[in-house]
């Protein structure tokens, strides 16, 4: 099984080789902890965590690494620290501030069935070694101080701008929330921010008595400490490849002088609301706990999977009803395959079983393509149906089928709680009522039945030369 990613810096598919034999360091930019974790970063996590199962599914053994900003990260409109504003809005401490929406973060991912990452790195943590590798880019000659903060000098790093692909002129109009009198140049971007005219969190450093990191450095501080020079995948949504990740590359290539920094740039694409983007000024913002109120887990899980990664993904409630159909029915598919291990019939349908886990595979195989994979389950599904209906699946096509499903329904973590299947309140009665109409020759009325359990009930009724037979509607 061989494995290919879209990589950003080079706008192609790779054949995923990790840089030390089948070891795996991932990076993902973590949140900033000064609200509610919203369906963006839900959606963008939990691709990262079926590349992550994946990959180990495929026999990788993955060191997950994921950053949390508590400070640093300033606001588009004014420049402000999100944390530091969101804090004097509360009149709290800003790490009162950051503990708890990390909290709240943790438990919703954990709501849908994330992975936690193997490391999860508060930038508050690293600030020794953030100042260090501040340090080293002014010692390299990459960075200049003015007036107590640190600046990246983007026209010595020639690269700049190669993940983007932005020319010079861009980058200059994508540096508008840093714009200030002490940089040399529009472009360049802060590594360290004086902070002696106000700023609850900060530290000491050697270019100012208080003072707090810039954005970008904490996460290069955070990886250069846990994956050194050089690693495998950095993930994140597309909209941080300017300037975020493009100044990472920037400052740990400046750190280190080695090249390339990351092997794989694997980036998600944006998420909208009814097809506008989301946002608070909007009134679309959706929080993950106000979503998990609405649906379960499997549903967003399996609604988020069901666009391809790159690819933007609109919520609404049209789609979300489709998920949660997609999931009842994994749901009453595996009931039913447990239900029938007693009687399973003779013929064998393990060929077409093992054809769909291949395409299934190879779907996964071509850089995550978790639509195609999941057309290819629900094929499955629809399979183990049919041949359940004409009693034609043999015990170990059964216990096969059945591994299979929660198998790569476990990739996606779609695989809702079976419970036993049981006729809804009256319909066992109306299928009672239809037989003695049909015994006594009321044909008409029987139809009427027949209806009536499927409209009422979503129940199909079959009649074979066994008896009755009956089923959900799928």
């Amino acid at each position: 099984m061989t494995l290919r990613l879209f990589n950003t810096m080079t706008k192609k598919k790779e054949l995923f080789k990790p840089l030390k034999g089948k070891q795996v360091k991932m990076f993902v930019c973590g949140v900033t902890v000064y609200d509610y974790t919203h369906l963006g970063h839900a959606r963008t996590y939990s691709f990262y965590d079926t590349l992550v199962r994946f990959l180990r599914y495929s026999g990788y053994k993955v060191t997950y690494l994921q950053n949390v900003t508590d400070v640093g990260h300033l606001t588009e409109d004014t420049g402000e620290d999100k944390v530091e504003k969101k804090a004097k809005t509360e009149k709290k401490h800003p790490l009162e501030i950051a503990n708890f929406y990390l909290e709240k973060h943790l438990q919703a991912t954990d709501r849908l069935n994330l992975l936690r990452p193997d490391i999860i790195a508060r930038a508050t943590d690293y600030i020794p070694e953030i100042i260090k590798q501040v340090q080293t880019i002014i010692k390299n000659e990459y960075a200049y101080v003015a007036n107590g903060s640190v600046y990246f000098d983007v026209s010595k790093f020639k690269d700049y701008g190669k993940l983007s692909k932005k020319v010079p002129d861009e980058l200059k109009a994508g540096a508008r929330v840093e714009i200030n009198l002490d940089k040399t140049d529009p472009s360049d971007f802060t590594l360290w921010i004086n902070a002696t005219r106000g700023h609850i969190l900060g530290w000491s450093s050697p270019w100012s008595e208080w003072g707090y990191p810039g954005w970008h450095i904490e996460d290069t501080a955070i990886a250069l400490k846990y994956f050194s020079s050089q690693y495998d995948i950095h993930g994140g949504a597309i909209e941080l490849a300017f300037p975020h990740h493009e100044a990472e590359i920037a400052q740990a290539e400046a750190t280190t002088k080695i090249k390339p920094y990351v092997k794989y740039w694997v980036h998600t694409g944006l998420l909208t609301i009814n097809k506008q983007k989301m946002a608070k000024s909007l009134g679309n913002f959706i929080r993950v706990i106000d979503a998990l109120d609405k649906h379960s887990p499997e549903t967003l899980r399996l609604w988020i999977a069901s666009s391809h990664y790159r690819k933007p993904l609109d919520y609404n409630e049209k789609d979300l009803e489709v998920a949660r159909r997609k999931v009842e029915k994994i749901r009453t598919t595996l009931g039913r395959i447990r239900e029938s291990h007693n009687k399973a019939g003779k013929k064998s349908s393990s060929s077409k079983i093992k054809r769909l886990r291949k395409d299934f595979l190879d779907a996964m195989s071509d850089d995550i393509n978790t639509p195609f994979a999941l057309t290819k389950y629900f094929e499955l599904i629809t399979l183990v149906n049919k041949q359940l209906d004409k009693n034609q699946f043999s015990k170990n096509d059964l216990k096969l089928a059945e591994e299979t499903i929660a198998e790569f329904g476990d990739l996606f973590q779609i695989i809702p709680l079976t419970k036993k299947i049981e006729l809804p309140k009256g319909a066992l009665g109306l299928i009672k009522k239809r037989e003695a109409a049909r015994k006594i020759g009321d044909f008409a009325r029987a139809d009427e039945m027949r209806n009536e359990l499927k409209e009422k009930y979503g129940v199909v009724i079959e009649d074979t030369k066994d008896g009755v037979k009956w089923k959900f509607a799928q």
